[in-house]
């Protein structure tokens, strides 16, 4: 296997390996992921099953299922279940009026499915304090995501995306399922496992990591968009979408990197095994 044209000096399969051995911890219930950002007028790489086959799933579950059932997941702007996955991944206009057609699992909770523009303005955020309801999606008693409308439009600028539209498709994959190097790598990890990746990837400079999160968008923003476009490890406790929609467990968090940064990592935390013996750890 290589990655012909990335510049990698440790391909993704032997880093995911060398990473997951640094526990030693068979039963491990999630294996990093590969991320795949496909501009338009690319090709979807083979070996992955048609976008249809995951129709409405969003873009959080798609990860996890990489994650934990070693899937190759495809998703574009006809099958991403929830728009705030395709702004951020740069499939959908953060402006179109109309809303997504077909099945879509996050939007197919509310009363009426919001559009895109609906996320951008904070209207499904703010669903309460705007008076939008029919975006709600725990019912009456919903308070929306934040208590006003200006706090979920100051929320919603926050959150990094790719935009304008510039991609075709994003494909999540568990190493050695494709022949290609992500753009991105996704940890799915228990707290003291993250502990041990953070004291890993700080060893050898002694920089603090600084994680920009705020409880929405976690997957495709804070571990995707994010470290994509501005090429730094981000964390995210993960989110609603995430976790009651997605199927993230509760005990586990996030981290999201570019695959260079992957690879400082596990050296790190190679170098560092005799600081921080992590059998130690409760």
């Amino acid at each position: 296997m290589n990655n012909t044209g990335q510049g990698s000096e440790m391909i993704f399969e032997e880093a995911s390996k060398r990473f997951m051995d640094i526990f030693d911890e068979p039963g491990s219930r999630v294996q990093p992921v590969g991320v795949k950002l496909i501009p338009k007028g690319h090709e979807i790489p083979e070996g992955t099953k048609p976008p249809a086959e995951y129709q409405g799933v969003p873009w959080c579950e798609a990860v996890r299922i990489a994650a934990m059932d070693g899937e190759v997941v495809v998703i574009n702007k006809e099958n991403v279940g929830c728009p705030a996955a395709g702004i951020a991944l740069g499939l959908v206009d953060q402006y179109k009026e109309e809303p997504l057609f077909g099945t879509r699992k996050y939007t197919d909770m509310m009363e009426t499915p919001a559009s895109p523009a609906d996320f951008t303005n904070g209207l499904v955020y703010g669903c309460k304090a705007s008076d939008n309801m029919q975006f709600a999606l725990f019912g009456e008693g919903d308070t929306g995501r934040y208590e006003t409308l200006g706090a979920a439009q100051n929320a919603v600028a926050g959150m990094t995306s790719i935009q304008p539209v510039i991609m075709d498709a994003a494909v999540a994959y568990p190493a050695g399922a494709l022949d290609i190097a992500p753009d991105v790598v996704i940890l799915g990890l228990l707290p003291k496992q993250a502990l041990r990746a953070i004291q890993g990837y700080n060893f050898l400079t002694g920089n603090r990591f600084l994680m920009n999160t705020i409880g929405i968008r976690a997957v495709c923003a804070d571990l995707t968009a994010l470290p994509f476009l501005e090429q730094r490890l981000n964390g995210s406790l993960f989110c609603l979408g995430a976790r009651a929609v997605g199927g993230w467990d509760g005990d586990l968090l996030g981290l999201g990197m570019p695959l260079p940064v992957f690879e400082r990592m596990i050296t790190g935390m190679e170098r560092s095994t005799g600081g921080f013996p992590y059998k130690a750890y409760p």
